[in-house]
């Protein structure tokens, strides 16, 4: 998943996943941290379309822009959804 979100991060394809990446960062979050949240949120993405599930990129870039706390859309225990 990591390289994946690198190659995301480096490629002219996916500029909003590089503007996301910077706007974490400029929260103060690490750099491994961010890369973490990121990475879980297109492993969730992936798994999706994989499904062949009604989730568009559009729908990725969304979960993108709540980090950094993540909104797991198929998880009953919304508790347990914040970044400590």
């Amino acid at each position: 998943m990591m390289d994946a979100l690198a190659d995301q991060l480096s490629s002219p394809e996916t500029p909003e996943v590089k503007q996301h990446y910077d706007r974490l960062l400029s929260l103060g979050i690490t750099d491994p941290e961010v890369r973490e949240l990121m990475a879980t949120v297109l492993a969730f993405y992936l798994s999706h379309r994989l499904r062949e599930d009604d989730y568009t990129y559009d729908d990725y870039l969304a979960e993108l822009s709540k980090l950094p706390e993540i909104d797991w859309q198929d998880d009953d225990d919304a508790d347990h959804n914040e970044r400590s």
